[in-house]
């Protein structure tokens, strides 16, 4: 066992004594370097010897504990505090803690407290030490090749494989890498697994001419660099300053797809600042990668209110907008709204998996509740099912983006040729929205629309061939019948009944009534009076 080093300081000499001898120091992994009586000398003690771990009283003459703590803290030495307290010095205790104390112990001290205290204490400073070791170990590979340790690095903080905190070290280290205004942009970018699969000879040589030409392009303008993700695609984490960048990319991606004659997929990250922004822009990058080849696009970006958005979706409200898009059987809100389901997936790849199962199942229930759920439709849906734990999380949401568009795709096919059959359902429950809020003045087509999940273009034209009337004259019928059933009971003031019909000035409901009825509401009032 490696012994640290440990100074123990008490302004009673029997009892500093005592701490000496009494226990096993060496068995705990420590060895007394120093000692102290008074606050003046611990400090003096502690900077010479520089200690792993210091024992201290908390109240001594003049200097206290506390007052020691405060002076080293503003040296570079990095030594842990161990305090002791009698109960009535509970309150210094609870400000040593509050200076980064590791531990007080209470006097007279408990030896198997004291003990457990002394252990946890060195693995503390242990596991302080490696890591020192390590940094010091990168230093020396960095003097001899910055660059491509530099590359190590990066790829291994992508992966999650060192801490942020870590990667800034070495960043600092090497010095001039990072200026003022850096961001990072990350291009994930493959062959269509789908091509190797048709071109198995073709595929590997196409792939390294596409990359060896997007290489060439970005390296003319741009600071990069190339990795590869967990699922082996090419990932090019680029260093800018323009706010163009990401259009220029864009706009080389195309190019090499055009001149290479391959069907390339990619995404494209927004940029983020720091060293932050290299892996929020690498996940970005690798997690649209997968939304890229299920919709076949060539350079796939993320909205520019993503960010805003993802703040308040959480997995199970990402799940309802997936199925709601289906539901209102609208391609392009599907793809928005697939992307934030995305973003809301956990990291592991098991539990992934299951929301997708989630949002599946989620989908066939709404069919099984509402229409499309063709034969055909039902075997896709379960052989995912059988097929989705043999399956990694990136062919998953393709295979389920795919199912999802072919499920609209048959649902706008059935409701052109049956829309009355279709929409019977969507339009009682619209009838009852209506009913039960007609007292809301901002009730229109558009709130009853967004309740049933449905355009409300399309809604306002189904409505029409369902009530042979538009919704607007619908909405005036049921108000005004309203208006005479309660006129009829003479219970109500005209200002309630207003209110109770959702048109809140009473002159231009008697202006509407009048049309409606061809008599004032007083008018019509009278004829039920008794």
């Amino acid at each position: 066992m490696k012994l640290l080093k440990l100074v123990i300081v008490d302004d009673e000499p029997i009892l500093l004594q005592g701490l000496m001898e009494t226990y096993d120091w060496k068995g705990m992994g420590f060895e007394i370097v120093g000692t102290a009586q008074s606050g003046e000398q611990a400090i003096r003690v502690i900077q010479e010897t520089r200690p792993h771990v210091v024992l201290t009283d908390i109240r001594m003459k003049q200097i206290t504990g506390l007052m020691v703590m405060e002076e080293i803290q503003k040296t570079d030495l990095d030594c842990i505090f161990i305090v002791l307290s009698a109960y009535r010095d509970f309150e210094y205790a609870q400000q040593a803690c509050d200076l980064g104390a590791y531990a007080y112990l209470l006097k007279p001290i408990e030896d198997d407290k004291l003990c457990e205290t002394m252990r946890g204490a060195y693995e503390t400073c242990i596991k302080q030490i490696k890591e020192e070791e390590k940094i010091e170990s990168w230093e020396k590979l960095l003097l001899k090749d910055s660059t491509s340790f530099l590359q190590v690095i990066v790829q291994k903080y992508v992966q999650n494989r060192i801490s942020q905190e870590k990667a800034e070290e070495v960043f600092d280290t090497l010095g001039n890498v990072l200026e003022e205004g850096d961001r990072f942009i990350s291009v994930c970018v493959d062959i269509d697994l789908a091509y190797k699969i048709t071109n198995s000879l073709d595929y590997e040589a196409s792939r390294f001419a596409v990359m060896k030409s997007l290489e060439e392009m970005i390296e003319e303008k741009y600071f990069f660099w190339k990795l590869e993700n967990e699922t082996g695609n090419a990932v090019f984490i680029v260093k800018t300053k323009e706010n163009t960048s990401v259009h220029e990319l864009k706009a080389m991606l195309e190019y090499v797809k055009k001149e290479e004659g391959r069907p390339v997929v990619a995404s494209i990250s927004k940029p983020y600042k720091g060293i932050a922004g290299i892996k929020r822009s690498y996940e970005e990058a690798s997690q649209l990668f997968g939304l890229a080849s299920a919709s076949g696009a060539s350079a796939f970006t993320i909205p520019d209110d993503m960010e805003e958005k993802m703040g308040r979706a959480e997995a199970q409200d990402a799940v309802m907008m997936v199925v709601n898009a289906v539901r209102k059987n609208d391609g392009d809100e599907l793809k928005e709204t697939f992307v934030y389901f995305i973003y809301s997936l956990p990291k592991e790849e098991e539990q992934q998996l299951s929301y997708i199962h989630r949002v599946m199942l989620q989908t066939e229930f709404m069919l099984k509740d509402s229409y499309g759920m063709t034969e055909e439709l039902k075997k896709k849906f379960q052989n995912l099912y059988s097929n989705l734990m043999n399956l990694s999380g990136a062919k998953a949401v393709d295979v389920a983006y795919k199912i999802l568009l072919d499920t609209i795709e048959v649902r706008r096919k059935l409701a052109e040729k049956d829309e009355a059959k279709y929409f019977k359902e969507y339009m009682s429950v619209a009838v009852a929205y209506i009913e039960e809020h007609l007292n809301d003045e901002n009730l229109s087509i558009v709130s009853v629309a967004t309740h049933i999940y449905l355009n409300p273009v399309y809604f306002g034209r189904v409505f029409k061939n369902t009530f042979h009337m538009t919704f607007k004259k619908y909405l005036l019928q049921q108000r005004m019948e309203k208006a005479k059933r309660l006129l009829e009971n003479g219970d109500a003031s005209i200002g309630n009944i207003c209110e109770q019909v959702g048109i809140s000035n009473p002159s231009y409901f008697s202006h509407l009534f009048k049309q409606y009825t061809g008599k004032l509401p007083s008018e019509y009032k009278k004829e039920y009076e008794i």
